[in-house]
């Protein structure tokens, strides 16, 4: 790919200045698109990691939930007995 970037490089050089540095400006911004689709990736990766843990850490609370209406459940009914 390398090559061909420098293939249309030079055929836009061929036709001036500007069309070198329009060529050349459009391979800067394709580039650059692409490290920060990368860096985005990682990042929704990271949140999807994120949101595991959390909804795993729900179901934790939830059990505690039930546990703690149990034990209620029984202080309630050895105080009215």
């Amino acid at each position: 790919m390398f090559s061909l970037e420098n293939e249309i490089l030079k055929l836009a050089s061929s036709q001036g200045i500007w069309a070198a540095l329009s060529v050349a400006l459009i391979f800067y911004i394709l580039k650059a698109q692409e490290k920060r689709d990368l860096k985005q990736e990682q990042r929704e990766e990271n949140y999807q990691r994120i949101i595991k843990n959390l909804t795993d850490n729900l179901h934790l609370i939830e059990d505690v939930k039930k546990d703690v209406k149990e034990v209620k459940k029984q202080i309630t009914y050895l105080v009215d007995s």
